[in-house]
């Protein structure tokens, strides 16, 4: 059985009101709490998609709940931000987050700004930083609620919804279709691979070519013989690869 399998029949069990307290927590908390660097927070909104197409919650009232949370959870993490500010990073949640996390966060706020906090939301570990090193960053917040309400807007109902219409797929049908998407990347990836391999053998043979000398001794008008001083036949596509 796997993990979601499992999330899926333990949130089954329980009333539906709790399911969505269970969902919020847990989206509200990724952030502001940084528990999404331990729970999973898009399997949970799968699984509440999952849980809507069996008709155990409200489809409506799941999509409002998700989004309400996530959003409340940025808004957490930025205040942290800027009350906090440095001293986060020094501090025992820093070393417990990890200087490479923090520094990826950090240069993706320094080189992007505004449009870090909306290409986060699709990274975990960047959901989880990105609005405190923006908080702390001195980000305007006009700015930041107003990307950060649209990322929300589009990625908590989206992955709700993906884990919905999946509900409504064949048995078996979704395994199939990751193992198509696998195949189809390992084979985008071999044909790359070839393909830089060529460009790679093409240029060490250019490169290898001797040069002609210059000042080479031209033949005297009147004493060539047929054919001396004519251009070589080129073989087609030697020029080209070169």
């Amino acid at each position: 059985m796997s993990f979601l399998d499992s999330l899926v029949d333990r949130l089954d069990a329980l009333p539906p009101s709790l399911v969505l307290l269970v969902a919020a927590a847990v989206l509200a908390g990724e952030v502001g709490l940084l528990v999404g660097l331990v729970l999973p927070a898009a399997t949970t909104m799968l699984t509440v998609g999952l849980l809507a197409r069996a008709g155990r919650v409200d489809l409506g009232a799941a999509l409002a709940v998700t989004t309400t949370a996530a959003f409340v959870g940025d808004q957490l993490g930025y205040l942290e931000g800027c009350l906090l500010g440095p001293r986060l990073r020094r501090g025992a949640l820093g070393r417990w987050v990890g200087e490479r996390r923090w520094q990826r966060a950090e240069e993706l706020v320094a080189a992007r700004g505004g449009t870090a906090v909306l290409l986060g939301r699709w990274t975990a570990f960047a959901r989880t930083l990105v609005p405190r090193v923006a908080g702390a960053a001195g980000l305007p917040y006009r700015r930041f609620v107003l990307v950060d309400g649209l990322a929300v807007a589009v990625w908590v109902p989206g992955t709700v919804l993906v884990g919905w219409a999946a509900g409504g797929l064949p048995p078996g049908l979704p395994a199939a279709a990751g193992v198509a998407v696998v195949v189809a990347v390992a084979l985008a990836v071999g044909f790359r691979r070839l393909r830089v391999r060529r460009q790679r053998t093409n240029r060490r043979a250019c490169s290898g070519a001797v040069p002609a000398r210059r000042g080479s001794a031209r033949p005297r008008s009147g004493s060539r013989r047929p054919g001396e001083g004519r251009t070589a036949p080129v073989r087609r596509g030697a020029v080209d690869r070169c």
